[in-house]
């Protein structure tokens, strides 16, 4: 039998080849991004990596464990860093975020956002481990804000969230829509603007 016929294995071992994890959820954010859910196949994902259907499935049951560990891998780009102010916590933060836009595989986060919201019913598990740590990290850099003395105004963290967000994907949007590559230099102008504006709204 070939090795792409097997029997789906649906134990939680891990592709025997070195490297073999990461270059396929790599694999499998970059064949989202290009196909969206509904193109979104183990099969499609196996020959952009390089491997068998079978290797895939020695470590995820189905497409939607393999997309919740993919996610979860994209997330770690966006981190929590205490720079000792609420400014450089919320431009850290913002800028994690605009540049995951701007990358190939962090649009595959956003395409994800779109097919759920568009889908009748949930798709699967991979969708809610996408705002999950940045929930997280929105939260942490406010509590810190308020032990510091910084923040007394009554405001919902995620509505801080929203702004952020929705800054970074029209961004991103923009320039993908007139073909522009994204500079360093493009995101931390941007970034300092919206900063500036969440301060003093803030403030």
């Amino acid at each position: 039998m070939p090795p792409d016929e097997e029997t789906p294995r649906r134990g939680r071992g891990r592709p025997r080849s070195p490297g073999a994890e990461q270059k396929i959820l790599h694999a499998a954010l970059e064949e989202y991004t290009e196909h969206g859910w509904a193109g979104f196949t183990m099969d499609g994902v196996a020959r952009r990596a390089g491997f068998g259907k079978s290797t895939l499935y020695l470590r995820w049951a189905d497409k939607d464990a393999l997309l919740t560990d993919a996610v979860r891998l994209r997330s770690r780009t966006v981190v929590e860093v205490d720079t000792g102010s609420l400014r450089g916590d919320l431009t850290g933060l913002a800028t994690g975020v605009f540049r995951e836009f701007a990358d190939a595989e962090g649009w595959a986060g956003f395409r994800m956002v779109v097919d759920s919201a568009s889908a009748s019913q949930p798709l699967g598990q991979f969708t809610r481990e996408i705002s999950g740590v940045h929930r997280e990290v929105i939260g942490g850099i406010f509590q810190r804000a308020r032990e510091r003395g910084e923040l007394r105004a009554a405001v919902e963290p995620l509505a801080i969230t929203d702004l952020i967000y929705g800054a970074g994907l029209f961004f991103t949007l923009g320039r993908r829509l007139d073909h522009d590559p994204i500079t360093d230099e493009m995101v931390a102008a941007r970034v300092a603007d919206v900063v500036e504006v969440i301060i003093g709204g803030l403030g």
